[in-house]
This record gives C-alpha cells, sequence and structure tokens, in this order.
C-alpha cells in the first residue's frame, strides 16, 4: 500500500494538554457529584479538543485531475464509498458534478450545499459547510 501525500490545509496547532492531564480532567468531571449529562458531554469535548485529537473519525480523501476521452479536464475527488466527478457538461457549457455512494449509509449521512443552500440532508448545524 502506497503512503498518502497530505496537504494540510490548515497546520494542526501543538496540543495545549498532554493525554494523562485530559484523562485526569474527563476522570474527576465523570466521578464529580451531580451534571447534566449533555453539559458533561460538552465539557468531554472540549477536554478533548485541547488534546488537538479529532472528536470523530477523520476521513482520508484522495483527489486528482485527469483529461476525458475528448481532452476536457475531469477533478474526481474520493473519500471512501462517496465519490465526486466534476468535469464540463458534455451538452453544454456548465458544469456537471456527480457524486456517488455506494452504501444507504452514506447517502443518508451526505450533506451536499450550493453558495450556502443546503440541497441534500442533513444540514451541519449552523447550515454552514465544514
Amino acid at each position: 500500500m502506497t503512503h498518502a501525500t497530505v496537504t494540510w490545509l490548515r497546520p494542526p496547532r501543538p496540543p495545549t494538554l498532554a493525554d494523562t492531564a485530559a484523562l485526569n480532567d474527563i476522570h474527576a468531571l465523570l466521578t464529580s457529584s451531580g451534571g447534566n449529562p449533555p453539559d458533561l458531554l460538552v465539557d468531554v469535548a472540549a477536554i478533548v479538543a485541547r488534546t488537538g485529537r479529532p472528536m470523530v473519525a477523520v476521513r482520508d480523501i484522495e483527489t486528482q485531475l485527469t483529461e476525458s476521452a475528448i481532452g476536457w479536464p475531469v477533478a474526481r475527488g474520493d473519500a471512501g464509498a462517496p465519490a465526486v466527478t466534476v468535469r464540463q457538461d458534455p451538452a453544454g457549457p456548465g458544469l456537471l458534478v456527480e457524486i456517488a455512494t455506494s452504501t444507504p449509509a452514506e447517502f443518508s449521512g451526505l450533506t451536499v450545499t450550493l453558495d450556502g443552500r443546503c440541497l441534500h440532508q442533513p444540514c451541519p448545524p449552523g447550515g454552514d459547510a465544514a
């Protein structure tokens, strides 16, 4: 298996909290008396964020630029099960964006926005694309 080249859009910041300190903080938070479960989850998320670790699994996204059979540029993006192709519409001067998913779970978890408007649900909180 080849190693992927990663180009950081935003360079990662150094963690402000060591793993051991984070575990101690989470343990103290969970064993303290009282607390509203949703508030506790927000506090745990804030502690984990200070370690620099992501709260969700991060997908590898691979992109490539190729040409169609008639020499037009075609951009392809692959993020595991969903794949995106962007090319000129063969029937006119506009762009054609094609998104293909391979599982119902990927389809239901896909969010598509255009100019800030959600075209496919579920939308991220606040309606903004990530």
